[in-house]
């Protein structure tokens, strides 16, 4: 395993990785509304978009 800084480039990754982990894996333990706080569509989109790490 290799350890290394965070780059610009990981983004996309990370806020993919960090929104399907909530919504899929987490989703049996939380209802839709608290998964929406939580980790909500248009934040993704939005991060994605600006390239802003989570």
């Amino acid at each position: 395993m290799e350890i290394r800084e965070f780059k610009n480039s990981d983004t996309s990754q990370i806020v993919n990785l960090f929104y399907e982990t909530v919504h899929t894996v987490n989703a049996k333990d939380y209802s839709q509304e608290q998964l929406e706080a939580w980790a909500p569509k248009d934040e993704k989109k939005r991060k994605l978009q600006t390239g802003r790490s989570p």
